[in-house]
């Protein structure tokens, strides 16, 4: 079943995640379908790149069956896999071309990451945002701290951090994080659309060479290499198992400490 697809219409590529019936939750094969269309995607000649969920949401997040696998793994393996895992959703920000996120539903968690990897956004003032790392008892994951401080700001995302309260895709516009917005369905695709094509307007050598400008001295590394690490304790711990369960039964978790 194919999880990721991609199609190019003149200067516009994009990417979809292919998992509705999960709200396009991120799990390993879908880490490997969404590296490999970056890839195709870098060897298009197109300007800018969309990204996107089908059906009704953009990313619910890291899928919760692919984190509570993780507790049965050795602790030696954990760290790398999840760097792995997290590094392939964030190849997005290699890309050379202009990338926008179209956000309709839930982004949570890595799913929102995604979002903020991108370069824009365009927003249903609807959609559900949130960093819900610290209720499943995880420290956050997918550079979620420069990633939110870059496009949010640093206080705004400790506190969104800190708190892993939900907002919405409303919040985020004012807040200046979103370029662009219309509810859910046929006017958040077309303001979408206006916003890729505004971008694509300009030379394609001159976006390129702005691109590569606007990624000098983000180094992800440092933070995934950390992050990593404490994922790998945190999977270990009765904190995520307490959050986990917490998320299946629809409650608010009980943690001890």
């Amino acid at each position: 079943m194919r999880l990721v697809s991609l199609r190019t219409e003149a200067a516009v590529t994009t990417i979809t995640l292919e998992r509705p019936e999960a709200l396009n939750a991120l799990s390993e094969p879908l880490a490997r379908g969404f590296a490999a269309a970056v890839a195709r995607a870098r060897r298009e000649a197109s300007k800018v790149v969309v990204v996107q969920g089908a059906g009704r949401a953009f990313c619910a997040g890291g899928d919760l069956a692919f984190i509570a696998a993780n507790r049965r793994r050795a602790a030696a393996d954990l760290a790398p896999r999840m760097r792995r895992f997290y590094g392939s959703f964030l190849s997005v920000r290699e890309l050379p071309q202009v990338t926008i996120a179209k956000v309709q539903g839930a982004a949570v968690g890595a799913g929102l990451c995604l979002a903020l990897a991108c370069d824009l956004r365009a927003v249903a003032p609807e959609a559900r945002l949130g960093f819900n790392f610290v209720r499943l008892g995880l420290n956050p994951g997918m550079a979620a701290w420069p990633l939110a401080r870059a496009v949010l700001g640093e206080a705004r995302a400790r506190e969104l951090l800190f708190t892993g309260r939900f907002f919405s895709g409303r919040d985020l516009l004012a807040w200046g994080g979103a370029s662009a917005s219309g509810p859910a369905g046929p006017r958040l695709d077309a303001a979408c659309a206006r916003l890729a094509r505004s971008a694509a307007a300009g030379s394609g050598a001159a976006l390129r060479a702005l691109k590569a400008e606007t990624r000098l001295r983000e180094d992800l590394a440092p933070f995934l290499d950390f992050e990593s690490r404490g994922q790998a304790r945190a999977f270990l711990s009765p904190d995520l198992a307490e959050g986990l369960a917490a998320a299946r039964e629809r409650r608010a978790p009980r943690f001890d400490a």
